[in-house]
């Protein structure tokens, strides 16, 4: 048996390490770092056994991977790496997908990790639509039809609409994208928001507000009008405390003129009653007395009283 012979047939012994001592004829036999036997041959004295002295040494071994280890990601096996999943190349330390993420990922030992808003095998498809960031796992919160970015998240609104979120409508007077559009709409009346047209109705809250707005502004104009009037209006002479001053004093005057001309009449009247008393009734007319007696009558009552008790006496 020839020396390559030998060392196949160690090989299919699972043999490591194989020396031989003296050029063939016997071996050292060594399993996982132990030495199981080595060569001997007889000593001087037939009762010992001495070491055989060494001639020639072969190793018989698998062959090596470069590195030993295959970089940590694979296992040497009959001298070349066999790497695992995600690691290519000789020594297994190439990742796969390193030339395969393209600009938007990471290559890693579990394949592509893809940038925020980024999906897909290599990272080259965007987040579905309403989707967005890591893994393409957020949903949009846009209302109104609005759309997100697929890296943060952020709403692109649609004409008519403003906001966060999109959840708020043009502004009145305001159309279009970003509501920037002003209304031009005769009388500076308010326009739809999306195409800015000026035939339109409103319902729901926006009526409602549309309607307070209104109610509001004509309440201002109604107020400022009666201001500018007033403003303009001739303004008299006396305040209207003055005139209340006057009035009441007037109406004292008048009041105690009233009384005035009541007592008077009063005591003209009681002057008159007691002048019935002393009423005159010629006596001469009826008795055919003179006229001398008349006319002295009418100078005294008291004496025309007297007269009449003496004309009395003397037609009794």
């Amino acid at each position: 048996m020839n020396l390559w012979q030998v060392a196949k047939f160690l090989k299919k012994q699972n043999v490591i390490n194989a020396i031989n001592l003296d050029g063939g004829g016997s071996a050292t036999y060594i399993l996982n770092g132990s030495l199981a036997n080595y060569p001997s041959d007889y000593c001087k004295t037939p009762k010992w056994h001495c070491p055989r002295a060494v001639s020639t040494v072969l190793c018989v071994h698998e062959r090596m991977c470069q590195p030993e280890d295959c970089s940590g990601h694979g296992r040497c096996v009959e001298g070349q790496c066999v790497c695992q999943q995600g690691w290519s190349g000789p020594g297994c330390a190439n990742l796969t997908c390193q030339t395969e993420c393209g600009e938007h990922g990471i290559c890693t030992e579990n394949g592509c990790v893809c940038d925020a808003g980024w999906m897909g095998l290599n990272c080259s498809q965007v987040c579905a639509a309403g989707f967005y960031g890591d893994d393409c796992n957020q949903t949009c919160a846009c209302a109104n039809g609005g759309s997100c970015d697929s890296v943060h998240g952020q709403c692109t609104c649609p004409a008519g609409f403003h906001g966060g979120f999109c959840e708020r409508e043009c502004p009145l007077g305001f159309y279009g994208l970003n509501c920037k559009q002003p209304c031009q709409c005769q009388d500076m009346c308010p326009c739809e928001s999306v195409t800015g047209s000026c035939n339109t109705t409103y319902q729901g809250e926006r009526n409602i507000s549309l309607h307070r707005a209104g109610h509001c502004l004509a309440t201002q104009m109604w107020r400022e009008w009666r201001q500018e009037v007033e403003a303009h209006a001739p303004k008299p002479y006396l305040s209207e405390q003055s005139w209340l001053v006057v009035c009441a004093i007037l109406a004292t005057s008048l009041l105690a003129s009233l009384a005035g001309n009541l007592i008077q009449t009063c005591r003209k009247c009681k002057a008159r009653g007691q002048r019935a008393d002393y009423s005159y009734l010629p006596l001469g007319e009826i008795n055919g007395s003179v006229e001398r007696s008349r006319g002295q009558g009418m100078k005294s009552g008291k004496v025309i009283f007297q007269q009449e008790d003496s004309d009395s006496q003397d037609s009794s």
